[in-house]
């Protein structure tokens, strides 16, 4: 009868055999590894996504109130234009110098409006201090024509001076009407109270006006002429 042998368990144990249980514990070492380089993986992809999705979208962190004042002093229609820089500023009165716009200009050789004196509260002394001083007109209205050889010449009732014309008949070029804008050169001649009546000016056609002036202009017929 055969003996029935039970396998040694001291330290005569055949080598290379694996002891029971040894499999699973480094499988488990093997996974967490795994896991470990895939949420690392995880972290670095979720990182770049991050890092591009700020990029891409400069104003996102940006203040809305900011971005809305912006929008708003920013005009969405076409950019107005500016005059150019070189171009002539407007007169801030729309005036020649040295007469209103509707009078045109009626000055003395340094300057001095002779309408704006005459309409002035101390016409007569005003005037009188111009005495035989040469003047020019240019562009200026003649409003009436209430004599045969003078005319109201200015830009209203209280802003005009009276013209007295010299010279033989027939030596104007054309005949002065009423509204005509006309070109001349004359001078300023003093007169006394008496001077509305002899050149045929009545009290309906300023008669008192023109003899508290104290002074007209004195223009020969030759040197009137049609504005251009």
């Amino acid at each position: 009868m055969s003996e029935s042998r039970t396998p040694s368990t001291g330290p005569g144990q055949q080598q290379g055999a694996t002891p029971v249980g040894g499999a699973t514990r480094g499988g488990r070492r093997r996974r967490g590894l795994l896991f470990g380089a895939l949420l690392l993986a995880a972290l670095v992809v979720l990182a770049l996504l991050l890092s591009q999705c700020s990029g891409s979208d400069p104003e996102a962190g940006s203040d809305p109130a900011a971005q809305t004042s912006q929008s708003a002093g920013t005009p969405s229609g076409p950019a107005s234009s500016s005059p150019s820089s070189g171009s002539a500023a407007p007169s801030s009165s729309g005036a020649p110098a040295g007469g209103s716009a509707a009078g045109g200009s009626v000055e003395t050789a340094d300057g001095r409006s002779v309408l704006a004196l005459a309409a002035g509260p101390d016409a007569g002394t005003a005037l009188g201090g111009l005495a035989d001083q040469p003047v020019t007109a240019t562009g200026a209205r003649v409003l009436s024509v209430p004599a045969d050889e003078g005319f109201w010449l200015g830009a209203s009732d209280a802003e005009r001076v009276w013209v007295q014309l010299t010279g033989e008949a027939g030596e104007s070029p054309y005949q002065v009407r009423e509204g005509d804008l006309v070109d001349l050169e004359g001078a300023v001649v003093t007169h006394d109270a008496g001077f509305p009546a002899e050149v045929g000016v009545d009290d309906a056609e300023g008669a008192q006006q023109l003899a508290e002036q104290a002074a007209h202009l004195t223009v020969a017929k030759s040197s009137v002429r049609l504005s251009a």
